[in-house]
């Protein structure tokens, strides 16, 4: 019941408010763009793999709506919804949008297109979203460009939007309806709130004073209400509650109402911790605010000052962690909060649903969007991060390390990934600690899981960054449950250990007090709880000690003990070596770049946030998985190629011909099972065969090949997991207008090279020297600089770093697919009917080092090649794999000094003009060197 002092307010004050209204109303607008009543100007797009229906139901105001229904199956994909839209986008505007649904694990966006194209957007989770249709506010002043910078809008866009994006698979559903543009300045005036109580009236407004030496204290009642009336209404970002000393409240309801009749209840605060209560509430708009008073340690309550916060205190958790958290310590907030820079790599186990990120401080984010685990030491009783310490990061093929250097404590943070016995992906991560002192110490080490992302929050990616999801944590001395799924395992019992939701504080600052808590489960509905636990350890001077914890990577049931066999993932093109100091940073470049790619490519599917252009899936994932059969990394193309073979389509010729040369070139590789080779020999030599140059198809063959519709049949067994089927469309029913069977938006791809033969290639003797200019020597310094360029020397080799606006280093596996060929192509070059032999190693890297090829995949086999200094001489050595191409081998001559005959196993073989042509394949090549 709402007491009737409501009524009992001053005239002037009702004269000021009405007038100020007035205002408001004279300054706002509201314009409905869409109401969802007619589809067909909607375009619904799925990625790879992604499988999407768009279906009309009733809307919220009784009309008609759309839902988008997507099935992910065990990988990240996305879904689009595009029209045109013209539009002016007026800076102090906001797009607001009716929805509902079910996509906890998703992500919702919203961009919009200017005339050049351009993209900018913001996100939403998809965690809230509900069975009722609720507003969605999209701000335009906090819209961001793909980078994550802010920018100035343009002042009209082209087409508009609606995103649906999931990085670990799974289904999800949205339904939308009522698109409109709302503008309203943002009003920054001073709140001047009026405060009423239940109890002790006569001290009520000192509540709302903003004086610290006053203060309301109610009477012995237990429940009871408090309320703030704003004058009008107001958009409200959150309430900072400041209780006096003994007699705050411990469990309370704060509830909205613009009418002072209907209330909705927007947060249950259970066990706070300390003096002040920092509430995000919004944005919303309200006119009246209510604390419904339910328990506290006292027989009364005490409040010194309820203050309302305007609407950019709670409009995303980022801005309201950056808000409360400028009085706390230097790095309780991580980077991804405070917008400061992140040096970063990956870590990739085979059949994890997305790579685990690593920072230079030993930071780990191993399940996209949920929490990170964040070391901290104590020495002697001190608390030290990153922060205070030097820290080294290493870079590894198969992991990565962070050092912490400190005169009285070392800790070494190495993680890398496997399988168990049983083929689940895992990640290991082991902290040693060494004491460098003279004189013993103290140690604590404790690891916080704590709900962050690693990257800063704005990206137009499917992953934004910034905070994370925790919403339930449950810990003990061995293992770490975080929404219902076992997250960490530790191999040794650790000593301390508890859970916190964010009302009670957050982890690292309770770590810091006096006392630990002691509660080992906690919920928080706004995603920010966490945990810590805690290992103590005395080292005399040069002793350590080392602990382990295990990260599942996969969604395995509840295990109670950490893996009894583990084996570490393997390492990819381990074994290159190319000559001199720049060498060394070309080889760590191409490693790094393929683990990259292998760790970024998730499943069968590219990880659709990795992709530097969005909406070019087919496009990149071919680039790069012609990267990755280059790299000789067959096996990792394998799935995926197999995948769009059994769901592809003959209506785009191109895509067909890529497909079919991969497939070619990893039978070559002997990367197919006999099973394998025989149901797809037919179909690769029917696709290379109708393909025609600028992309049409020939007509099928008197005996066609069967298309790939009847080849995914044979394939059923042979792939890595059954195709994906859309369930129903939830909520509703409906019918379903638009399907999409996820193949994707077909992309622009470079022109197919070249025809593999289906059959063994035959070596030919007759064919002349192959026609073109020699490599000269410019273009071999032109291609080693060129191959260099895609190496950031500011950087080590394999991080990368991220800040708002700024990117820095190897940002995706598209860019790694660039290195790779960049660097692949110093080596080898495939011509039409030749391969040109070390065409970008320039005249300085042959007089130093040794050289190493493990494996470069051409048309023509694998090239395998090992070089050597011995005396005056080069000495090149051939591996077994590689057929001689219809013109043979070239090596062009890499000196200004005219060149001696070169021995070809054993036998004398001269220059022709600058280059050696070899028809067959040799196992030696001796090239006498120049005298300097």
């Amino acid at each position: 019941m709402i007491n009737t002092r409501w009524l009992q307010v001053k005239s002037a004050r009702w004269i000021v408010a009405v007038g100020l209204l007035g205002c408001a109303i004279a300054q706002a607008s509201t314009r409905v763009l869409d109401g969802f009543d007619d589809p067909s100007r909607w375009r619904l797009q799925a990625s790879e793999g992604a499988q999407a229906r768009l279906t009309r139901v009733s809307g919220a105001d009784g009309g008609r709506a759309l839902c988008i229904a997507a099935d992910f199956g065990a990988h990240a994909g996305s879904v689009r919804l595009s029209a045109p839209l013209a539009l002016d986008l007026p800076p102090d505007g906001r797009l607001q949008l009716s929805s509902r649904g079910q996509a906890a694990q998703a992500q919702l966006s919203l961009h919009i297109i200017d005339e050049a194209g351009r993209r900018h957007g913001a996100h939403h989770a998809g965690r809230g979203l509900s069975g009722r249709w609720q507003g969605l506010d999209w701000w335009l002043s906090e819209f961001s460009d793909a980078s994550g910078s802010g920018l100035v809008l343009p002042a009209r866009s082209q087409r508009l939007e609606l995103r649906l994006a999931s990085a670990s698979g799974g289904q999800a559903q949205w339904c939308i309806d009522s698109l409109a543009l709302h503008v309203r300045p943002v009003d920054q005036s001073p709140f001047t709130p009026l405060a009423l109580a239940d109890t002790a009236t006569a001290l009520q407004q000192r509540m709302v004073d903003g004086r610290a030496d006053t203060l309301w204290v109610s009477s012995g009642v237990k429940q009871q209400t408090v309320s703030l009336d704003l004058g009008r209404e107001r958009e409200v970002g959150g309430l900072v509650v400041q209780w006096a000393a003994g007699l705050r409240a411990d469990k309370y309801r704060v509830q909205a109402s613009n009418d002072g009749r209907r209330w909705q209840q927007l947060r249950q605060v259970n066990a706070p911790a300390g003096t002040t209560d920092r509430l995000r509430l919004g944005p919303l708009t309200a006119r009246y605010l209510r604390l419904d008073l339910e328990d506290g340690p006292n027989w009364r309550y005490g409040i010194v000052d309820l203050l309302p916060q305007h609407a950019t205190f709670g409009r995303s958790t980022e801005a309201f962690l950056r808000e409360v958290g400028k009085a706390w310590p230097a790095g309780v907030l991580p980077a991804s909060i405070s917008d400061g820079p992140v040096r970063w790599t990956v870590l990739g186990a085979e059949a994890a649903p997305a790579p685990v990120w690593f920072s230079e401080q030993g930071i780990i984010e191993p399940r996209p969007g949920q929490f990170t685990l964040t070391p901290q030491l104590q020495i002697d009783g001190s608390w030290h991060g990153a922060e205070q310490m030097q820290v080294q990061p290493v870079a590894q093929p198969a992991g990565a390390q962070s050092r912490w250097q400190h005169t009285q404590a070392q800790l070494t943070i190495s993680a890398s990934t496997g399988h168990d016995a049983q083929a689940q992906p895992w990640l290991r991560v082991r902290y040693r600690l060494a004491n460098p002192d003279a004189s013993s110490h103290r140690y604590a080490l404790a690891l916080a899981l704590r709900p962050f992302q690693l990257h800063a929050a704005g990206r137009l990616g499917d992953l934004p960054g910034g905070a994370g999801w925790i919403e339930q944590v449950a810990v003990s001395d061995a293992a770490v449950a975080i929404n219902g799924a076992p997250a960490l395992l530790a191999a040794q019992r650790a000593d301390a250990a508890f859970a916190s939701h964010f009302d009670a504080g957050l982890d690292l600052n309770l770590l810091r007090a006096a006392q630990l808590p002691q509660a080992r489960q906690a919920s928080d509905g706004q995603g920010l709880a966490s945990a810590v636990m805690l290992w103590r350890q005395e080292l005399a001077a040069g002793q350590s000690r080392e602990w382990e914890v295990w990260l599942p990577l996969s969604d395995p049931a509840m295990t109670s003990a950490v893996p009894t066999r583990f084996t570490a993932q393997a390492v990819p093109a381990e074994g290159w070596q190319l000559p001199g100091e720049q060498g060394r940073w070309l080889v760590d470049s191409w490693q790094a770049a393929v683990v990259r790619m292998r760790a970024e490519r998730n499943g069968p599917w590219l990880r659709t946030d990795s992709r530097r252009s969005i909406g070019a899936g087919n496009r990149d994932s071919m680039h790069i998985a012609s990267a990755l059969m280059r790299a000789d990394q067959a096996d990792a193309v394998l799935p995926w190629l197999l995948a769009r073979i059994a769901t592809g389509s003959t209506r785009h010729c191109p895509l067909l011909a890529h497909w079919a040369q991969l497939a070619a070139q990893a039978q070559l590789a002997g990367a197919w099972s006999p099973a394998q080779r025989q149901a797809l020999q037919p179909w690769v030599q029917d696709s290379l065969a109708r393909y025609q140059p600028g992309g049409a198809c020939a007509e099928p063959a008197a005996s066609p090949a069967p298309d790939p519709a009847s080849v995914s049949l044979q394939l059923a067994a042979l792939l890595p997991e059954p195709a994906l089927a859309l369930g129903p469309a939830q909520g509703n029913g409906g019918e379903v207008v638009q399907a999409d069977a996820g193949a994707g938006q077909v992309a622009a791809v470079a022109p197919v090279t070249g025809v593999l033969p289906a059959g063994p290639l035959a070596t030919s003797t007759q064919v002349p020297l192959p026609p073109g200019e020699p490599v000269s020597l410019a273009q071999r310094q032109q291609l080693w600089e060129a191959a260099l360029a895609l190496h950031d020397d500011s950087l080590l080799p394999g991080w990368q770093q991220w800040q708002r606006g700024q990117s820095q280093g190897l940002l995706d596996a598209r860019q790694a697919a660039e290195q790779v060929q960049a660097i692949a192509a110093t080596v080898v070059q495939e011509q039409a009917d030749h391969l040109r032999l070390l065409p970008g190693l320039p005249a300085s890297a042959w007089q130093q080092g040794q050289l190493q090829v493990p494996g470069v995949l051409t048309r023509w086999g694998r090239l395998g090649l090992q070089g050597r200094r011995e005396g005056s001489d080069w000495v090149l050595v051939f591996a077994p794999g590689l057929q001689a191409p219809p013109a043979g081998l070239v090596l062009d001559w890499p000196f200004a000094q005219p060149p001696a005959p070169a021995l070809v196993d054993g036998l004398p073989q001269p220059w022709q003009s600058g280059r050696l042509h070899l028809r067959s394949v040799p196992v030696q090549l001796r090239i006498a060197l120049p005298v300097p």
